[in-house]
């Protein structure tokens, strides 16, 4: 048997009823009237359609379970895969020694830095000829012109590096000149004469070490700076040392 729902009371009724049996008796006025307040039209609308908003309900918490589900699912980490156990190594191959530079020059007085590489517990440092170029913990100094080979060994392993020691190039020294080569002091000339050293062919004064002397001290006398002074009356050479050079000047007094 088929049945409908009462659009005024909500329940359901047999078809063969014209009118819904639960409220046909009661008064028109009473079957459309409406709550007053807001709440009481909640309350009516809620308890009509009880059923509907239990169920939209229940499925609304079932679709939040199910996404919480899978949002949880996804941000866990992947687990790692399972790696397999690593397969023995063979004992690596040992290096052999080498070493940097192979060959070397060097001035006298000048050191340098041999480097070894390769496997090895410790090195022995020697060298050829010790008196040309000596070695310590790797560092080579250059002692006297001539050649050297440097060894490092490690056990039955060696390497050498050959070392090459010359002479310092020779220090170019400038040639000098005295202001005056030959003078005179007579009665009444002022005193003291400066002397002066010079670069030769210019008018540069030379500005390192000088040592000044006078052969005959009873004539003239000649201070650290150059300055000559008549002492008595002769003839004497006032010498000037520098740069390996010995310069003159021939002093009379009269």
């Amino acid at each position: 048997m088929t049945s409908q729902r009462c659009p005024r009371c909500g329940r359901r009724y047999p078809s063969s009823y014209r009118r819904c049996p639960y409220c046909s008796g009661q008064r028109r006025d009473e079957q459309r009237r409406r709550p007053a307040s807001p709440l009481s039209q909640i309350l009516e609308y809620l308890r009509r359609n009880s059923s509907r908003i239990f169920v939209g309900g229940a499925a609304f918490f079932l679709c939040v379970a199910i996404l919480g589900m899978l949002l949880t699912q996804c941000g866990k980490p992947k687990e790692e895969a399972e790696q397999p156990d690593p397969a023995p190594t063979e004992d690596p191959v040992k290096q052999p020694l080498a070493i940097a530079p192979t060959a070397a020059s060097l001035e006298i007085g000048e050191t340098a830095s041999l480097t070894v590489s390769g496997d090895y517990d410790s090195l022995t440092w020697t060298s050829s000829d010790e008196a040309v170029a000596s070695v310590e913990s790797g560092r080579v100094t250059a002692k006297a012109a001539g050649t050297a080979r440097i060894t490092a060994s490690a056990g039955e392993e060696s390497v050498s590096c050959t070392v090459t020691v010359k002479e310092p190039p020779p220090v170019s020294r400038p040639e000098l000149a005295l202001n005056h080569t030959d003078f005179t002091i007579r009665p009444g000339d002022p005193t003291p004469v400066q002397m002066k050293v010079r670069i030769k062919g210019t008018k540069e004064a030379y500005t390192g070490e000088v040592v000044w002397a006078s052969q005959d001290p009873s004539v003239v006398t000649v201070s650290e700076t150059g300055a000559v002074e008549k002492v008595g009356r002769g003839t004497t050479v006032i010498t000037a040392s520098a740069e390996e050079q010995v310069l003159e000047c021939i002093v009379r007094v009269r």
